[in-house]
């Protein structure tokens, strides 16, 4: 399965926007955030620090048990500041 990976905000300036083939055990969005904390060390601990939104094929995900589907796009989407 191969999905396109997008990290807006401070995430962008940690990790590159990649279209990647997952590992067989990530089916979930929670697989796929945990999966991708541990291949980028330093997001995982960015992600770990702040709440993050995950934005599927341009919709906010609410239920992170939903499953991942071939060809989705996948935001990672910081908490926003600014006024």
């Amino acid at each position: 399965m191969t999905v396109r990976l997008v990290f807006l905000g401070k995430f962008g300036d940690v990790a590159p926007m990649a279209e990647i083939a997952l590992p067989d055990g990530v089916r979930t969005l929670n697989d796929l955030k945990a999966w991708v904390a541990r291949q980028q060390p330093q997001l995982g601990a960015a992600m770990e620090a702040t709440p993050t939104r995950l934005i599927v094929n341009q919709c906010v995900a609410h239920d992170l048990s939903a499953l991942v589907s071939d060809g989705d796009e996948v935001a990672f989407l910081p908490p926003m500041s600014g006024g």
